[in-house]
């Protein structure tokens, strides 16, 4: 009996691992790309570079009856298009309105602008010389899924060194910038390692379906690989390691290390999925306890209509509301961040501004701790990113100890961490970006350390797939000489 259970498990291991070690290497040799190239997503300081300063002189005419006076908007956002002052609002999950502030009506984004405003930006941001070759209008491609804006994309193909695609919205917003290099990496990096394609992202339960699915028997294949190899270990004195010989022996002992490996990276992708919702947030809303009720029409017009900023540099005006007052951030073509009253005077936050915030956050629960830090900490990291420090941490003293980290200019909510947010940073970022400390995410500690797991795991899988592969074709060549036999007698009892 144990013979035989032994013997199925071998076998199961064999095939599933000819099965399922292709997609593995192929997890393997994406992840080490993805190191280095990430996918392709909006950046805010690249999209700011290419927004010329707002006219505020043309500044601020609105039609009579565009919307209610009561009539509330998730975002407010003033920016120069076409060389007007224009105001986006976001009313999801309906596409954005675009006012002309200029002339006070709503307008539209054709083909044609767009390829102007691309064009704008290109100049701005990458070559003055450069001209795009192609113009489409899409609803999504491989690249674009995700971003906001709702409506028709305008993608613009330009002639620069860097093979340059720029997207705009059908609200004249530039989405997405994305380079030939940047695009090539990801179809052998970010691409296969998510199995990201277009036509299977399209469908979101059922891409996620396959990978949660695929995570599982990845992780059982490990399991089972790590449990038949710690059997077959022998230790002790006048002992071999392993009872097999050549690639099967380093197969063996290298799998009983590097296997480990490849399990937490399996497992953690696995994790990445939150499968079932077992890691799911357990609580909500708490932006909208900090900003208080989206702003009202009749606010964001009055607001705008008494606003006269004083930088004429000024690329970008954002809602940004607290306790239900209405503030704006400015952003300097620099990048600088000013945080304006609704009249447009100097607003900066201050720390009993934050502590306010932190109240309305805690709500019936006490606060254990509240401050500013310059630093991250064990939940709220870069991993290689931007994120905003200094911040404003907020512990609170409830069943999970919620952690909240706000933003010190404007006060919104930046990251959360309740109890399945910690236990989801562990199992997803510490074991499949093997980021535990601050020390482990500096470079080049951190590409030594991946590098080498990552390498490690994928030989074992390799040369298992390679055994496998070998013992099936020796099986098959044995069942193929069995049956010839078997019909060679057939023939001769027939002839007898």
């Amino acid at each position: 009996m144990t013979a035989t259970l032994w013997r199925a498990l071998v076998v199961i291991h064999r095939y599933l691992g000819i099965a399922v070690g292709l997609l593995m290497m192929m997890w393997f040799a994406s992840g080490i790309v993805m190191m280095y190239v990430g996918y392709p997503r909006p950046s805010e300081p690249e999209r700011l570079r290419a927004l010329a300063p707002i006219e505020w002189q043309a500044c601020c005419r609105f039609a009579d009856g565009l919307f209610g006076e009561n009539q509330q908007f998730a975002g407010a956002q003033v920016e120069s298009l076409l060389g007007a002052p224009v105001l986006r609002l976001r009313r999801p999950p309906l596409p954005d309105e675009l006012i002309d502030l200029a002339q006070g009506t709503l307008r539209n984004v054709d083909v044609d602008d767009a390829k102007v405003i691309a064009l704008d930006a290109a100049q701005r941001m990458i070559d003055p010389n450069g001209a795009p070759v192609a113009a489409e209008t899409i609803e999504h491609d491989q690249w674009t899924f995700g971003l906001d804006g709702g409506g028709e994309l305008y993608r613009f193909t330009f002639d620069d060194v860097d093979g340059s695609i720029i997207y705009i919205g059908s609200s004249g917003r530039m989405l997405l910038r994305t380079t030939a290099s940047q695009r090539f990496w990801n179809w052998i990096g970010a691409i296969p390692h998510w199995l990201y394609l277009a036509a299977l992202r399209a469908d979101v339960r059922l891409w996620s379906r396959i990978v949660i699915w695929a995570s599982i028997l990845g992780t059982f294949l490990s399991v089972l690989g790590l449990c038949l190899g710690i059997a077959q270990f022998r230790c002790g004195k006048n002992r071999t390691l392993s009872p097999y010989r050549g690639l099967f022996y380093w197969h063996h002992l290298a799998g009983l290390v590097f296997g480990i490996v490849t399990l937490t990276f399996v497992f953690s992708g696995l994790v990445s999925m939150n499968p079932w919702g077992l890691l799911e947030s357990r609580r909500g809303g708490e932006s909208a306890r900090i900003t208080g009720p989206p702003p009202k029409w009749s606010e964001i017009r009055s607001s705008l209509m008494a606003m006269r900023p004083q930088a004429a540099d000024m690329v970008s005006l954002s809602a940004r509301p607290l306790a239900g007052d209405l503030y704006w951030l400015a952003t300097d073509h620099d990048g600088t961040v000013s945080r304006l009253d609704a009249t447009g005077g100097r607003a900066p936050m201050t720390e009993k501004d934050l502590a306010k915030a932190a109240a309305r956050l805690a709500g019936a629960n006490d606060i254990a701790s509240q401050e500013y830090i310059s630093q991250e900490d064990a939940y709220y990291f870069s991993h290689h990113d931007q994120i905003v420090l200094p911040a404003y941490r907020v512990i609170l003293n409830d069943a999970d100890h919620a952690r909240y980290y706000l933003d010190p200019v404007s006060g919104a909510l930046l990251q959360r961490a309740d109890a399945n947010g910690r236990w989801h940073r562990w199992l997803f970022a510490g074991l499949h970006r093997v980021d535990f400390t601050a020390s482990m995410r500096e470079r080049p500690t951190w590409d030594i350390i991946m590098l080498t797991l990552l390498v490690g795991g994928m030989g074992v899988v390799a040369s298992g797939l390679y055994l496998a592969v070998r013992r099936v074709r020796a099986d098959g060549a044995r069942l193929l000489r069995f049956l010839g036999k078997a019909r060679h007698r057939n023939v001769a009892a027939r002839a007898r």
